[in-house]
C-alpha cells in the first residue's frame, strides 16, 4: 500500500497525521511526504534555516518517512514563496506519484502555504490517487466550516506522534503538544474512542 502526504511545512504531517501514517506503516505501508515549503530564512527568534533543517531530519529518521522537500522559490530575503502557477505545479508534480491514498492540507486553513499546496498538488492526485483525503489540522481546524467525515483511532500511536511533535522544539512547546493532543480527543468523541485524527475523504473539487 502506498501513503502520499502532501503539507506545506515541516511539522504539519506530524501535527495533521502522524498518528495514522504511524498505523498504516506498521501495517506494511510506505509512507512518502512531500513538503512544499522548503526550510529556509524565518521571522521566529531562535528558528532559522539550520534550526528547521536539523528539526525535520530528526523527525524523519524517527519516522522512517520517506521525505521529499519543493525547491520552493525564495524572495530576496530568503523567505519562501510558495505561488500558485503552472512553473511551481510542474515541479510538485516530479515529486508526486501513483499512491493509494493521497492526503492533502484542507482548503479553509486560513495559513496561505496550506491552501496552495493543496490546490497546487489536487489536480494531480485526483487522478494519482485511489483517494483522497484533507486533513483537519490544529489550529485551522478550530475555523473549518466543513465537518469531518473519518477519524481514525490513534491511541496506541500517541507516544510516537508526541515524539515527532518534541523533534520541533523551536516551533512547538509542551502546552501546543497537549493542546494537539485535547483536539484528537475531541475528534474521538465522534466514533467513542480516545484520541482520533480526522479528515475529509473527497471525491469532487473542495
Amino acid at each position: 500500500m502506498k501513503i502520499l502526504v502532501v503539507s506545506a511545512h515541516p511539522d504539519d504531517a506530524e501535527i495533521a497525521c502522524a498518528g495514522t501514517l504511524r498505523r498504516f506503516q506498521q501495517q506494511g505501508a510506505d509512507i512518502a511526504s512531500v513538503i512544499t515549503v522548503r526550510p529556509s530564512a524565518e521571522d521566529r527568534t531562535g528558528r532559522d534555516k539550520l534550526v528547521v533543517e536539523s528539526e525535520l531530519a530528526a523527525s524523519y529518521q524517527q519516522s522512517g518517512f520517506g521525505l521529499r522537500v519543493l525547491e520552493t522559490d525564495l524572495h530576496a530575503d530568503g523567505r519562501p514563496n510558495l505561488v500558485r502557477d503552472n512553473a511551481t505545479m510542474s515541479k510538485l508534480n516530479q515529486l508526486l506519484e501513483p499512491c493509494d491514498i493521497a492526503i492533502l492540507p484542507n482548503p479553509e486553513d486560513t495559513h496561505q502555504d496550506h491552501s496552495n499546496t493543496y490546490h497546487l498538488a489536487w489536480p494531480a492526485v485526483k487522478k494519482l490517487a485511489k483517494q483522497v483525503w484533507v486533513m483537519h489540522q490544529w489550529p485551522y481546524c478550530h475555523y473549518h466550516s466543513t465537518t469531518p467525515n473519518l477519524f481514525v483511532e490513534i491511541q496506541d500511536h500517541w507516544e510516537f506522534k508526541k515524539s515527532l511533535l518534541m523533534c520541533y522544539r523551536s516551533y512547538l512547546g509542551l502546552k501546543h503538544i497537549e493542546d494537539i493532543r485535547v483536539t484528537n480527543q475531541y475528534w474521538a468523541q465522534h466514533n467513542q474512542q480516545s484520541l482520533a485524527e480526522a479528515f475529509t475523504v473527497i471525491n469532487n473539487y473542495f
